[in-house]
């Protein structure tokens, strides 16, 4: 069975289209593309229909109602992306602050420009000839601050993509008002109302939207009960101004400096470059965007999230790097050839430029989201600082490319600076992770391009073969059963769903259990994975027959059949009714109960079953040396085979003097108690209290009799906290040998059942003794079958020399 997608999703990359991050990103960039075109349109029409005086009294209206907007929005923008998605029910009331100040600031200013305006620019008298203009012109000021922030509002909702659809509406609406209102006789007139006279109405239909639908949308996902935290805010606000205010100068003076210094002839072919780089730099800014709503909404993926980000802003820039090499001259020469001459020149550095200033747009989206607001503000400080400085400098010994040299100059000046700083402040192999978290990133882009690099699928049996399979349960419904879905199971095994077929193709394709599963053929075709199979069998067997796990009875899978030949197996168990632990555990207000149910569970596996014991050699050789000892034999490494073994030697050494000898009670454990392998039943009815029910226990091949206390429980934090964050198995670690810290909510559901007895989740030296034990076993049963399970060069950086890493500098140490 196929899991392509069908109409015109198909036509885009599944990443693409599941990833907000991207989904957004690439919305605020067609934003800015489509409006760059249509646009030029306008003005390309009012050339045609406007006289030349009505077109610069025009132009010179509406840039000034943008300028002017721009500096009453007091940077509110960056404020809402990044807090609306924090503060859950309160959104609409934070969005209404932030029109409501912007609208009073952008009266006032509109206000004392004019009362100015007479002495500094004379030419723009006509907007105090009668109060009906003087009153047209500060409204529309106003109105143009809410329509601007909306699409921040937008943005920090997560719905970028409505950004396009209403601005591309307003410029195609602006272009049609355009032509009548010209050749009814109206000169700047037809272009100030074409420009101005449509905002009112998108406002009011944009912001219909945003607090009808998108606003209630948000309080449903993530509830009433978040803060507003107004000193965060503030501080926020003031460094983030500073850096904005900075920009802000540096992008108006730079084409000035150039002017003033080379006149306005030489300036010419600067200005159309500049306004390309302009358009350039927005696909790094636009992506950052997204990257500061998401990561302020998901902070446990920032890392994931970053990396995303930087691979999809900046490789579309170097494409266009390859294509300004080749093809600068000739887009330089549209304008005419004497653009061409000097125009090429600075457009290709000007494109290099934009591709720092993609990865700098990145640091200051993580840096906002963590709220390093002082490294922000400095950041965009230099760059004015060293734009402005050296441009000035070398725009009279090098003429206009100098100003494109010295803009290059700051932006790998500042990136080159931060990236130092973050190296210098960060924790060892920190900057490590952040690279493979890019080459991460990169590969999962590639699965999507390229043929090579995708994991082969599990081919999904015919009814033909299930037949005789089915026949064996004994079930007359069992006999109308189909194969619905296929996957790589544990160990080598192939898992197939099998039950009657959804009717909505979505629910077909599910990227978890399908809709309609009855039960569940687990199959086997080499000694491995067979033996795996054997294990789950007789673990179930032995459960079930403990009268000590009676309550454990009903989340125990019930076999259907059992089929041996010729060394193959195949084992059909039922599938309880419920939601897949990957689907529930990521609703965030279901996620909390359903862990607690899954912890209950594990601790009465355990503790009815444990025994005291002292942990000896014996245990220590199956539960350490064994294990790492297949890590001795793992090829493909960035570490050298002697650090390797020796940072294996070093862990076994911690693990064997934090066990061996130790007291305490070891029993039944699931061995493999990820988010896939446990089913959950919502509370049917508002009596049950919202609270989630254990409904199964998937495989369990890898159970074992004499497990320590805790194991399954941190298994299943370690997967949370890699479900949450997007992040692999060995970054997870990584971070918990550091920190071998719990938080309050992990901690919560962890101590279920321990009754103050044996409580490990708060002793560092236990957490990260239990965490190395987990990412052992974990790692271990990877790499027996390295065909299988996407062992790579990349995956054993990942999540084996990371760790080792860690361990061989005493990061880890017990």
């Amino acid at each position: 069975m196929s899991g392509r997608r069908g109409g015109w999703k198909s036509l885009f990359p599944s990443g693409l289209m599941g990833s907000s991050l991207l989904r957004n990103g690439y919305a605020l960039i067609a934003n800015s593309g489509l409006s760059a075109v249509l646009g030029l349109a306008f003005w390309f029409l009012a050339a045609r229909y406007c006289s030349q005086e009505a077109i610069g009294l025009g132009g010179a209206i509406t840039a000034t109602i943008v300028n002017l907007s721009n500096a009453a929005q007091l940077n509110f923008g960056n404020l809402l992306v990044r807090f609306v998605p924090t503060v859950g029910g309160r959104a609409g009331r934070l969005i209404l602050f932030a029109y409501g100040i912007s609208i009073i600031a952008s009266v006032v200013v509109a206000v004392v420009f004019l009362l100015v305006v007479g002495a500094f620019m004379p030419k723009l008298d006509v907007l105090t000839e009668s109060a009906g203009v003087i009153l047209w012109f500060v409204a529309t000021v106003a109105v143009w601050s809410v329509f601007a922030l909306q699409d921040s509002a937008l943005s920090g909702l997560r719905q970028s993509i409505w950004v396009p659809v209403s601005k591309t509406i307003y410029q195609i609406v602006k272009i049609m008002m355009l032509i009548p209102l010209a050749l009814a006789g109206l000169g700047w007139e037809a272009i100030a109302l074409s420009w101005t006279a449509p905002v009112l109405v998108f406002v009011l239909a944009v912001n219909l939207l945003i607090f009808k639908r998108l606003v209630p949308s948000a309080q449903a996902g993530t509830g009433h009960g978040h803060l507003i935290d107004r000193r965060a805010m503030a501080r926020f606000f003031g460094w983030d101004y500073i850096g904005s205010v900075s920009m802000m100068v540096a992008w108006t003076a730079t084409p000035l400096v150039v002017l003033n210094l080379v006149g306005a002839a030489e300036s010419a072919s600067f200005f159309v470059a500049w306004t390309i780089f302009t358009s350039l730099y927005y696909v790094g800014s636009s992506m950052g965007l997204s990257l500061l709503a998401e990561g302020a909404s998901d902070a446990g993926r920032l890392r994931s999230l970053a990396a995303d980000a930087a691979v999809m802003s900046v490789l579309p820039l170097l494409g266009l790097v390859a294509l300004m090499l080749v093809f600068a001259h000739p887009i330089m020469s549209v304008f005419g050839a004497a653009y061409a001459t000097e125009g090429a020149s600075i457009l290709r550095v000007f494109t290099l430029a934009s591709v720092v200033s993609a990865v700098l747009s990145i640091y200051l989206s993580i840096a906002r989201t963590k709220g390093w607001m002082r490294s922000v503000a400095a950041a965009e400080f230099a760059t004015l600082v060293i734009a402005l400085g050296a441009g000035a400098l070398l725009v009279r010994s090098e003429g206009p490319i100098g100003m494109a040299h010295a803009w290059l100059l700051a932006m790998l000046a500042v990136t080159c600076g931060v990236g130092t700083l973050a190296l210098v402040t960060s924790r060892r192999h920190s900057m490590h992770d952040w690279g493979l978290a890019v080459a991460a990133s990169l590969k999962a882009l590639s699965t999507q391009f390229l043929p090579f690099g995708r994991k082969e699928g599990v081919a999904v049996p015919d009814d033909a073969e299930l037949r005789p399979l089915l026949a064996m349960t004994g079930s007359s419904a069992a006999s109308g059963w189909h194969a619905l879905k296929s996957e790589h199971g544990p160990e080598g095994t192939a898992i197939v769903y099998l039950g009657d077929p959804a009717t909505d193709e979505t629910a077909a394709h599910d990227v978890v259990r399908p809709q309609g599963t009855h039960a569940v053929l687990l199959g086997a075709r080499d000694p491995i994975a067979a033996a795996y199979v054997e294990r789950l069998i007789d673990n179930l067997d032995l459960l079930r027959a403990d009268r000590r796990l009676e309550a454990l009875s009903p989340v125990l899978p019930a076999r259907l059949a059992v089929s041996r030949a010729d060394g193959a197996i195949d084992c059909i168990e039922a599938v309880v009714p419920g939601d897949d632990g990957r689907v529930l555990l990521h609703d965030a207000l279901q996620r909390q109960s359903g862990l607690e149910a899954a912890a209950s569970a594990i601790a009465t596996l355990h503790g009815r079953t444990a025994a005291a014991r002292s942990i000896d050699e014996v245990w220590f050789r199956e539960w350490v040396e064994r294990p790492a000892a297949k890590l001795r034999l793992l090829r493909g490494s960035m570490m050298s085979g002697k650090g390797r073994r020796q940072a294996i030697d070093r862990f076994v050494a911690q693990q064997r003097r934090y066990w061996l000898g130790r007291h305490g009670h070891l029993g039944w454990c699931h061995g493999d108690l990820l988010p896939q392998n446990v089913n959950f039943a919502r509370p049917a009815t508002k009596e049950d209290g919202g609270t989630v029910r254990l409904a199964c226990l998937l495989e369990w091949g890898n159970a074992r009799s004499n497990a320590p206390r805790g194991f399954d429980g941190c298994t299943l934090a370690i997967a949370m906290r890699m479900m949450v964050g997007a992040e692999p198995l060995g970054a997870v670690v990584a971070d918990l040998l550091w920190t071998p810290q719990w938080r309050d909510d992990e901690k919560q559901w962890l101590r279920v059942g321990s009754d103050g007895e044996g409580d490990w989740s708060g002793d560092g030296a236990a957490i990260r003794a239990m965490v190395g034990l987990v990412w052992l076993h974990q790692v271990s049963e990877r790499v027996r079958r390295p065909a299988h399970t996407g062992v790579g060069l990349l995956w054993i950086a990942s999540n084996v020399d990371r760790v080792l890493r860690i361990v061989s500098t005493d990061g880890g140490a017990i």
